[in-house]
């Protein structure tokens, strides 16, 4: 049976909840744990830039997890290609699909004004 073809690495950050205003709880990425992870594909899937009251871009992609690698939340982020992205909603296991495949997770970063 062929390996994964991946042959990108990105790294998932988990940070703590920590208290927040107003007794909420909020993330503290100062204090993430960066974790790394080998054979993945990922792939930019589209991008826009908006011209308003200041410019902001807003970048998309695809990260193809390998198999058996940790199970990535909507409450995680992602390193990759010099940039810190969000999951862009809840990520999809890959149940089913057999053995070579892993979790899909869309990615977004937006940055500018």
């Amino acid at each position: 049976m062929p390996g994964h073809i991946g042959r990108q690495s990105v790294t998932v950050l988990q940070a703590p909840l920590v208290a927040g205003d107003y007794g909420t709880t909020v993330r503290d990425w100062d204090q993430a744990t960066a974790t790394s992870v080998a054979g993945c594909t990922v792939d930019y899937t589209s991008n826009a830039r908006t011209r308003q009251a200041g410019d902001q871009t807003t970048t998309r992609a695809l990260l193809l997890m390998p198999p058996r690698a940790l199970t990535v939340t909507e409450a995680m982020r992602i390193e990759w290609d010099g940039r810190t992205w969000d999951v862009d909603g809840v990520p999809a296991h890959a149940e089913g699909a057999g053995p070579l495949s892993g979790q899909t997770i869309a990615l977004l970063e937006v940055s500018g004004a």
